[in-house]
């Protein structure tokens, strides 16, 4: 996990240094997460909160660092009656979000830690793993820091894979720096 935080890290300081003035912002807010395949055919829908800095670079760009949490319940069907399991995912992406005039396009690339918790008989158990991660995102970014967006985001390991799209409603706190226009 050292090497890709590393990695991570310095792609982010490489692009924060040989940026041009842009849109400097912190963003906060919710997500929905509807499962997708047989991460779909467990869970239920997942909910979360996530946090990002983007970092402007040129007129429109922006290089983004994001993390959040997100919980799914699984599905009854697929539990004994005695039963009870969860997934948590804790994102570390980073990404690139181009802006055309309010709306964007997303690719982030990073690591994803996946925990899960099954309660059987009053006794719990519980694992984490982290693997590669990628997601693609757009939506629309409003002037007054409103956005709402959507993304799919993946992992695949041990030949199973985890994806869902996201629903996303959050607010950008602007940082200064630069007046990079939308």
């Amino acid at each position: 996990m050292r090497k890709v935080f590393l990695v991570l890290a310095s792609v982010f300081a490489l692009g924060v240094a040989n940026a041009q003035t842009g849109k400097n912002q912190f963003g906060i807010g919710v997500d929905l997460g509807l499962p997708m395949g047989d991460f779909g055919d467990a869970a239920k829908l997942g909910i979360g909160g996530y946090a990002k800095y983007l970092h402007g670079v040129g007129s429109a760009g922006q290089v983004t660092l994001t993390t959040g949490y997100q919980s799914y319940k699984f599905k009854d069907e697929v539990l004994d009656q005695d039963q009870s399991a969860s997934l948590s995912i804790i994102p570390i992406l980073v990404g690139y979000r181009h802006n055309f005039s309010g709306l964007f396009l997303e690719p982030q690339l990073g690591y994803g830690i996946y925990g899960s918790k099954v309660t059987m008989g009053g006794v719990s158990a519980s694992d984490s793993e982290g693997s590669f991660t990628w997601a693609i995102g757009t939506g629309y970014a409003m002037e007054q820091g409103l956005e709402l967006g959507v993304r799919y985001q993946s992992t695949s390991k041990d030949g199973s894979t985890t994806s869902f799209i996201g629903l996303r409603v959050g607010y950008n706190f602007s940082l200064g720096g630069g007046s990079a226009s939308k």
